[in-house]
């Protein structure tokens, strides 16, 4: 069900064209909004240092600029990726050379200047100082620190985090530490830090993908555009500094490494789901490659549990718990929260969250069944036989989509991992229909912070605090649920059945006949 390149040197150098001038034009606002300083969009750093990234002008901008400027950046950013591919569905092929200085380019220019939207990466810098100062994340909350005493990296986060313990794995929490390390008490450097880890590991990413797709030109072109020169990544994953762009890095490492030596995949991805538990995505759809062959299914299974066990034994069973805690929360924007909110209203909460969390479930299922017999193949070539890179690759694709389209709790830095794996994908309706979903869901997070915490510099204006809750609320519900039941009618007109399987149906027996007598 891939979409045909239907070849057009004009239509394709026009599209071209204009995708990159839009990729420009996104990176230009988004780096300019970073440029004006502490806003609702842009976080407060503390204990600056004058000649270190991240660079900013104190201008004190108006809540309203500086919103909509990003609306209209993340827009840009989204026609741009949809005309870069109609770009290459009419054969658009410009330099490999061009197209590489293009990612690293806008992922330089977003890196130094400071974190947007999201007050995550603040939480992150305090578990890393809660680290260095001898306490543990998991069971201390920003919070317990500031009882004690004035930090001035502790003190520098956001409500209503400061109350919350880590979630995120072993790996994620030891590269907060090693950022802590090397920015002490400065929110400022100690921000950077966290935000260079993101931009290295986005470049890393995508080279890997590169090395995966081989010398095949089209599947280059199409790795880099939806990679790290895409804005949609460039604003969701990099501007808020997510880890999660960690998390999928060491996926990929995995994905290469299991062509040859499967239990160091394991090993990898175990790593991986120590970074952020929903990689383990990436494990299912490689297991799932490796149905063929019980002994590698085995040893996939016995790396990643050998590196979850010993990464998170580190740090006791809490850690664990806390990482698995955030799949029973439910995030605004989602269907599954107008839903909440509706049933609530005549049954107890714990029963609709219940019954939400088993639609979410089914429908990930279901969903991921009828991508599975609709999905294009992988760019990635198969070297012998038995490689099973390409097969992974694409079940990644499936699997991660059919979880971002119906998870309770989803946020746009989460589709890191789905653009990851498109990348390495022949093209398919799926990618237009992941374009609105990433931008919708990134604008609905604009500003993305508590107007009432101390922390933020401007105040947020009832009109755009209104304006801003309405899209998240109510406008992306909507579009999210249209992006859903798109993917569905997309499968089923491609031929996709709801269970194309034989069991559990029983196959009558043969009856045999009578002897003559």
């Amino acid at each position: 069900m891939s979409a045909e390149v239907t070849a057009d040197p004009r239509l394709a150098e026009r599209y071209g064209k204009r995708a990159v001038a839009l990729y420009l034009a996104c990176t230009t606002l988004i780096v300019a909004v970073g440029l004006l300083g502490p806003s609702v969009v842009v976080l407060t750093l503390t204990n600056r240092h004058a000649w270190l990234p991240s660079y900013w002008f104190d201008t004190k901008p108006n809540d309203w600029l500086v919103s909509v400027l990003i609306y209209i950046a993340i827009l840009l950013g989204g026609i741009g990726v949809w005309m870069a591919l109609k770009a290459l569905k009419h054969g658009w092929a410009p330099r490999i050379s061009r197209l590489v200085a293009l990612g690293i380019g806008t992922t330089a220019a977003v890196t130094v200047v400071p974190p947007m939207a999201s007050g995550d990466v603040l939480i992150y810098a305090a578990y890393g100082r809660i680290m260095t100062l001898g306490g543990n994340p998991y069971t201390t909350a920003p919070a317990d620190t500031i009882r004690l005493g004035y930090d001035p990296v502790i003190a520098a986060t956001e409500r209503p985090w400061q109350g919350a313990r880590s979630v995120y794995g072993p790996i994620a929490t030891w590269i907060q530490w090693l950022s802590s390390v090397v920015g002490g008490d400065s929110m400022q450097l100690t921000v950077w830090m966290l935000q260079l880890s993101v931009a290295i590991s986005l470049v890393v990413t995508t080279l890997l993908l590169l090395k995966l797709v081989g010398p095949n030109l089209p599947a280059r072109r199409r790795v880099l555009l939806l990679g790290m020169a895409n804005p949609l990544l460039l604003w969701s994953v990099l501007a808020g500094a997510h880890n999660d762009s960690i998390a999928v890095m060491f996926a990929v490492i995995a994905l290469v490494a299991l062509r040859k030596h499967v239990f160091l995949a394991g090993l990898l991805i175990g790593a991986a789901g120590a970074t952020k538990l929903s990689i383990g995505l990436v494990g299912i759809a490689m297991l799932w490659s490796l149905r063929a062959d019980w002994r590698k299914m085995l040893y996939l299974c016995g790396g990643g549990a050998l590196a979850m066990g010993g990464l998170y034994g580190v740090f006791g069973l809490q850690a664990f718990q806390q990482a698995r805690s955030q799949t029973s929360f439910i995030s605004t924007g989602t269907p599954h929260k107008v839903l909440l909110s509706f049933f609530n209203l005549f049954l107890p909460n714990g029963l609709v969250r219940t019954i939400l969390a088993i639609l979410a479930w089914v429908g990930l299922i279901v969903v991921a069944i009828l991508l599975t017999q609709v999905m294009p193949k992988s760019l990635i070539p198969q070297t012998h036989p038995d490689d099973p890179v390409p097969a992974a690759v694409r079940y990644t694709a499936i699997y991660a989509v059919a979880w971002l389209l119906t998870a309770m709790y989803s946020l746009p830095w989460y589709d890191v991992i789905a653009w990851a794996a498109l990348a390495a994908m022949a093209a398919s309706k799926v990618d237009g229909l992941m374009v609105v979903r990433t931008t919708m869901l990134a604008i609905a997070y604009v500003p993305g912070r508590d107007p009432n915490a101390r922390q933020v510099a401007a105040s947020l204006s009832d009109s755009l605090e209104f304006f801003s809750a309405r899209l998240r609320d109510t406008i992306c519900p909507a579009i999210e649920l249209a992006v859903l039941i798109g993917v569905i009618v997309w499968a089923r007109r491609g031929g996709a059945q709801w269970w194309p399987y034989d069991w559990p149906r029983r196959k009558q027996k043969a009856v045999p006949e009578k002897a003559a007598v």
